[in-house]
């Protein structure tokens, strides 16, 4: 027998609505004093889950998640074009493994102008130049990166085929890892871990009774493991990893991913910035599209920062759009900023099985840099 507690400070249900709503009016209103807006949004999400586990093995596990979470966002409109700005992300903002201590520490209020007065600068910016260039990814939108071309191309379920005929395959093989397989570049080292404190993907143990752990996925590049259940990693040779997870009790567990994220490098942003001589600094998801295989991909953000002779110039473009391949793409990363800039990020509705379960994830992600990447949707010699 065991027990397992999300940690908390506030439990979020005990704050009143009319200090949450205030909380979210403020933020409104610091965005709306900031600059002219079309409209404002400001939202809070929070979820407390209570879960039994027993098996004929002798298991009794009691677990209580909590999650909290909140986001702004400012948009802008005129008679040809809509442009937005989030905060801390996009998609509801960010989300935890935690209390209502975790909505305070956004600071959603303190960072409303910012984005306010971006997303009004937006409307009259250039469109984002087409063509190959070095570029920085900052940390949201290279969350949504790893877990779009890593978290879901490595479960082991999907390898052997179970979601063919809904969210598609991958383009890994069950014997894959076992071929020195280079995923990424040198600085690309990539962990599954259900252990780490606020994670969305955090928990004291799997649907299958496995307790959470840390697991190297990707090893300086090199594929190194699959997530896996019980069913799954036996067809391997392996134990499971403690990856699988049921959106509720109607539904049979499915291998899902935990806290997906790739590990901070050595460098300061400034550092990757000097490295560039003409390239851009990409921010925040706005939509994204991946094949059946998660090997081909695009990926639109919300604002790039223009980059000059190791400088970042002031000037911004919008609707900045990057594709790639994969391993290509990975293999490209050249930098990694450290611990410094790294961020957990959560995503709170990641859907995959037949029917459709919503699985609650998270991916850490610090900015990196990639060479040569094709930027835009135009064909450039």
């Amino acid at each position: 027998m065991d027990e397992y507690s999300t940690p908390i400070a506030i439990d979020p249900f005990t704050v009143s609505k009319a200090d949450k709503i205030e909380l979210l009016l403020n933020a409104e209103r610091a965005m709306r004093e900031a600059a002219e807006l079309s409209r404002t949004i400001a939202s809070m999400d929070f979820q407390k889950q209570e879960k039994i586990y027993a098996d004929t093995e002798g298991s009794y596990i009691v677990q209580k998640l909590y999650e909290s979470g909140a986001g702004i966002e400012a948009i802008v409109k005129s008679d040809e074009d809509s442009q937005t700005r989030t905060y801390p992300n996009s998609f509801r903002g960010n989300h935890a493994t935690a209390g209502y201590e975790y909505v305070l520490s956004l600071n959603l209020v303190e960072n409303a102008a910012d984005i306010a007065v971006e997303a009004r600068k937006l409307i009259d910016a250039e469109e984002c130049p087409s063509g190959y260039y070095d570029i920085i990814i900052d940390g949201s939108q290279l969350a949504l990166q790893i877990h779009e071309s890593i978290g879901h191309a490595v479960e082991l379920d999907r390898i052997f085929g179970s979601e063919a005929a809904f969210a598609g395959m991958s383009f890994l093989t069950p014997d894959t890892m076992n071929e020195n397989f280079r995923y990424g570049s040198d600085y690309v080292t990539v962990v599954a871990d259900a252990t780490v404190p606020r994670g969305l993907g955090s928990f004291g143990y799997d649907d299958d009774g496995i307790k959470g752990q840390r697991t190297v996925i990707i090893d300086k590049g090199i594929l190194k493991n699959y997530i896996t259940s019980r069913d799954t990693a036996a067809k391997i040779g392996l134990k499971s990893n403690g990856t699988n997870r049921a959106d509720g009790w109607s539904n049979i567990p499915i291998v899902r991913m935990t806290n997906i994220s790739l590990l901070p490098g050595n460098y300061e942003l400034d550092e990757l910035i000097k490295g560039i001589d003409n390239g851009f600094y990409f921010c925040t998801n706005k939509s994204w599209s991946i094949d059946d295989k998660r090997l081909n991909f695009q990926f639109a953000c919300e604002i790039a920062h223009e980059i000059k002779n190791g400088r970042l110039t002031g000037k911004i473009y919008k609707n900045p759009i990057y594709t790639g391949i994969t391993p290509k793409f990975w293999g490209s990363c050249d930098g990694v900023c450290n611990e410094k800039y790294w961020v957990l990020y959560g995503t709170p509705n990641c859907g995959k099985g037949q029917p459709m379960q919503v699985a609650h994830v998270g991916h850490g992600a610090a900015p990196a840099r990639f060479r040569n990447i094709k930027v835009g949707v135009r064909d450039v010699e």
